[in-house]
């Protein structure tokens, strides 16, 4: 999720174009500007931003009591989606940041004097934390003695440096990993609750490689990863079309064949072959195996469909596969001859010409052990850490074809893309029992805390 961090991300974000928004400040009265960022589903494009809602509702309502109308509430209009309706989390972060961004430019431009505070609760907090980072770093869209506090709840980038976290410490870090260039000037001014059992804000990757994983997938730039699913399950349909066993087979039989000289037998092998990997040579030069893989890796589904072809797609990431289909096809074409001897023999009226130069046989035979080795015997890896059962090409083909056929999965890209759910990836009951969450010795629970902390942050300014 490092999708928008400091630097020249950053940067970007200030220059970012205008979007349509609510006019951020109808009043000259105003002393203070209270920016809400909500989290995922929770708001939308078109939300009325003066009209408080989701889990940091009471924490408006709270600075709304206890300042009137000198504190302006505005709670960003945002895509708020993550996979579903065709949007990305990446392309809903990045949509909040830029708005986010432009709402705090209108304000400073219209009032000069306000102050400003950020709250963000889970992708709103992402998004709020990466925007403190690039104020406290002096590349955001307004100077930190602008800003009077910031509140992160249940926060995807905790451990952040600069930010101090309130209530019992979490183990782990958050799903994104902290931002590297921590909150600048603003450390002392942002405040992070996490809830230790929420594993959005608090993981520890190395017993949860899953979770760990898709944080560094989501983590990819805006789109990048829907976009990296959507590649996946297209790759998944075309290799569920194929006779993988059958491939994996033929290219081990074929060197065999070869060396024994039953060239009749090599160049019926070589082939089926040919015809066989014309499809995997397409599909290998629209996607990267690796990544296909390990996309793969990170999606569950009850039929073990997705981890078998993710295996799969291990396996063909160690190989030259237009190299091997060009020696699968040179073979086809210097065993002619075997072809030949067997239509003069059932009375062909034309045959191939062809001499048999025995030793070039020889050597396309070594080359396709040396090139193919990795489809037939090497274990898989997903490519970025996500631990996987070590099995060869052939016995994750064998998987495929047996859950295929268990399961009758006529269309493979929707078994995956269903899997990447809502309540998949984003809903646990910690990540949202912030206001049962107790963080003092006084008993406040983390709404409590952050709405007195704000409005006292308000009242000394």
């Amino acid at each position: 999720m490092s999708l928008l961090t400091v630097g020249a991300a950053a940067v970007s974000l200030i220059a970012a174009p205008g979007v349509a928004l609510a006019e951020p400040s109808p009043s000259s009265s105003v002393t203070t500007f209270n920016l809400f960022i909500p989290g995922t589903w929770e708001t939308d494009e078109s939300a009325d931003p003066h009209r408080a809602t989701g889990a940091l509702r009471p924490i408006a309502d709270r600075i709304r009591r206890d300042h009137g109308d000198a504190a302006q509430i505005y709670f960003l209009p945002y895509i708020a989606r993550a996979f579903d309706n065709g949007e990305s989390y990446g392309a809903s972060k990045a949509s909040a940041l830029d708005n986010a961004a432009q709402v705090l430019r209108d304000v400073i431009e219209n009032h000069p004097a306000v102050k400003v505070t950020i709250t963000g609760y889970s992708q709103g907090a992402d998004a709020a934390g990466d925007l403190a980072s690039a104020i406290g770093n002096r590349l955001g869209p307004v100077s930190p003695d602008r800003v009077l506090a910031v509140a992160l709840l249940a926060d995807p980038r905790a451990g952040t440096h600069g930010a101090t976290i309130v209530g019992p410490r979490a183990d782990g870090i958050g799903i994104a990993d902290p931002r590297p260039d921590g909150m600048g000037s603003l450390a002392g001014r942002v405040s992070s609750i996490c809830a230790p059992a929420d594993l959005y804000c608090s993981i520890d990757k190395k017993h949860n490689p899953f979770l760990g994983q898709l944080g560094s997938v989501l983590g990819k730039s805006p789109d990048q990863a829907a976009a990296a699913v959507r590649r996946a399950a297209g790759a998944a349909t075309t290799l569920a079309s194929l006779d993988l066993t059958g491939i994996a087979d033929g290219l081990g039989r074929l060197p065999t064949l070869i060396a024994d000289g039953d060239l009749a037998a090599a160049h019926e092998t070589a082939t089926a072959l040919n015809s066989d990997l014309r499809p995997l040579v397409t599909l290998a030069a629209s996607v990267d195996f690796t990544e296909v893989s390990a996309t793969l890796a990170l999606i569950p589904d009850e039929t073990g469909f997705t981890k078998a072809m993710a295996l799969v797609a291990a396996g063909l990431a160690h190989i030259d596969i237009e190299r091997v289909a060009d020696v699968v096809g040179r073979i086809q074409e210097l065993t002619w001859v075997a072809a030949a001897e067997v239509g003069r023999r059932a009375g062909a009226k034309s045959v191939p010409i062809t001499a048999e130069p025995r030793a070039e046989l020889r050597r396309l035979g070594r080359e396709l052990v040396a090139v193919s080795r990795g489809i037939v015997t090497a274990k898989a890896q997903s490519g970025n850490g996500v631990e996987a059962v070590s099995e060869d090409f052939r016995s994750s083909a064998v998987a495929v074809t047996r859950i295929v056929t268990k399961y009758a999965i006529a269309d493979p890209a929707t078994l995956i893309t269903d899997a990447i759910s809502a309540g998949s990836f984003y809903r646990s009951e910690s990540h949202v029992r912030y206001q049962s969450f107790v963080v003092d010795a006084a008993g406040h629970d983390a709404i409590d805390w952050l709405g007195s902390w704000l409005s006292t942050s308000i009242s000394r300014s």
